[in-house]
């Protein structure tokens, strides 16, 4: 058995053990904040599901990150798809904006980490690369706006540019000696992504 099932949650083995691990060893509450920073941001796709309509099937929380099964969901219509794409973006910038009104007035402390890792969260996810939310509401407005082959094809040269972007970083703090694997892997897995989002041709 690799996964434990709550009714439509299906959480990995693997990530339970991950999540016993890091709560050991996060004295200063870091991977519990960014994982509540994720959650905040996953509820919210949960929430605008749910409000445009859509049934969900199952949801599979993995190490990799939070996998939200609708299977109608290619039958929303484009504007739908870019409610729930935006969802959470704008949960993460609601979360880090709380945060930081919180520090200013209720004077509460170490609230910088939870504002900075809402800010990342949401910054990482408008990058333009299908499946990222950015990558799904660029491709469900280009889709408004031209015919699919042509949606398909600018969407495609957009992720082209935004890996290229990606990777132009990694060798720019490369060379001023700032080497960041976790930005070497994101940009990797970005490349993945939108190698996959081939034109229509």
């Amino acid at each position: 058995m690799r996964e434990i099932k709550f009714g439509k949650f299906r959480i990995s083995l693997p990530f339970v053990l991950l999540i016993c691990l890091m709560v050991v060893l996060d004295e200063n509450y870091i991977f519990i904040t960014t994982f509540f920073a994720i959650l905040i941001h996953e509820l919210a796709h949960i929430a605008a599901v749910r409000i445009c309509g859509g049934k969900i099937d199952g949801v599979d929380v993995r190490v990799f990150g939070i996998r939200i099964n609708v299977p109608e969901l290619k039958f929303l219509s484009y504007k739908k798809e870019i409610i729930i794409a935006a969802a959470g973006p704008v949960a993460g910038i609601i979360a880090a904006i709380s945060g930081a009104a919180a520090a200013g007035v209720f004077g509460l402390k170490n609230t910088e980490y939870f504002v900075g890792v809402n800010v990342v969260i949401t910054a990482i996810n408008l990058i333009p690369v299908f499946p990222l939310d950015g990558g799904r509401i660029t491709l469900s407005l280009l889709l408004l706006l031209f015919p699919v082959r042509a949606a398909y094809v600018i969407s495609y040269i957009l992720s082209i540019f935004s890996i290229a972007a990606l990777f132009s970083l990694c060798v720019f703090l490369a060379m001023h000696g700032i080497l960041n694997p976790s930005l070497v892997i994101f940009s990797i897995y970005v490349a993945v992504c939108g190698i996959r989002l081939r034109p229509l041709l």
